[in-house]
């Protein structure tokens, strides 16, 4: 049997059903054990641009030099990522990928355990996610781009990753057709590609009203797919794109926290729960399977209170 890409990538996709984000983190995870392992020099470098360089290059990629590879392998791995300043969330979820790929080999019958099961984890760190203060928030509401077309663009953005808690796989995925004007809502595709209804407040709806216009006139080219967000070549945006473009106005407004289009998720649901929120509802508005998942957000609202104490009570003063 030949061992490509292009045949795992299709084992993903029609024999598990995954969503297209799934399979495509499941081929970087893959990839970049790949990368790893033809390098010569432990300074070989694996990040997303590199990914994407060889995903350019052929889908036929030849994966069977990952028959032979062996737990030592992927621990090496774990330390090439952590020296490379992974968090180990980042290390544990794309080991959970690899893991999925040699489960595809075991099923092929091309190996005979999984190196994966062989290997202790790390375990996750308690750390709390970044989140952004009120103040904060409202300086990335307030940023205005000196493009205009560019700036009503990328304020609804802000606005819609904010006011919603969608995640920003989602964002870039909505199209004008998801969005009832009529009802104040949009229909976003979840992980797993569950549908979520997500509510609009009425000025957001009024703004996003006015940008349609802007749109078709500015950013849709020779072709209309349809997608709410378009860069100015008429694409649709990219993950990267909308990061990368949230630091930059980060920078220009002196936000100095490492923060990500995720970040807006967990300020959406801090201060939703800071505001008097229950926990099952905040559940339903970030598409959590599970509630021990919304729950880290009670720490960062504890955090918050304390913060109250030791500002207005005297015996914390």
């Amino acid at each position: 049997m030949t061992l490509t890409l292009t045949l795992y990538l299709q084992y993903l996709h029609m024999e598990l059903g995954l969503a297209d984000n799934t399979v495509n983190a499941y081929q970087n995870d893959i990839l970049a054990l790949l990368l790893f392992h033809n390098s010569t020099t432990s300074n070989c470098i694996i990040d997303d641009e590199n990914i994407a360089s060889h995903i350019k290059q052929s889908k036929n990629i030849d994966l069977s030099p990952l028959i032979n590879i062996d737990n030592n392998n992927i621990i090496s791995l774990m330390a090439k990522m952590r020296k490379d300043g992974l968090s180990i969330e980042t290390i544990l979820r794309r080991l959970s990928g690899i893991s999925q790929f040699f489960n595809y080999l075991l099923i092929e019958k091309l190996i005979k355990v999984n190196p994966i099961e062989f290997i202790v984890k790390p375990k996750r760190w308690g750390k709390l996610p970044i989140f952004l203060t009120f103040e904060e928030v409202e300086q990335l509401l307030n940023f205005r781009d000196k493009n205009v077309d560019m700036g009503l663009r990328n304020s609804l953005m802000i606005e819609l990753l904010y006011s919603s808690g969608m995640r920003v796989s989602e964002l870039i995925s909505i199209k004008t057709t998801d969005i009832d004007f009529k009802r104040g809502i949009v229909t976003v595709m979840g992980k797993g590609s569950k549908m979520r209804i997500v509510p609009i407040y009425d000025k957001l709806l009024v703004d996003i009203k006015n940008y349609l216009p802007i749109r078709l006139e500015r950013f849709v080219k020779k072709s209309d797919d349809g997608y709410l967000f378009l860069n100015r070549y008429g694409d649709s945006l990219t993950r990267q794109y909308v990061w990368q473009w949230l630091k930059s106005v980060c920078k220009s407004v002196g936000i100095k926290k490492n923060i990500s289009p995720h970040t807006l998720r967990h300020c959406f649901a801090t201060h939703l729960l800071s505001g008097g929120a229950d926990l099952r509802t905040i559940q339903i508005f970030l598409g959590h399977e599970n509630i021990s998942t919304t729950e880290i957000y009670t720490h960062l609202a504890d955090d918050d209170k304390r913060n109250i104490l030791a500002n207005f009570h005297p015996r914390y003063k």
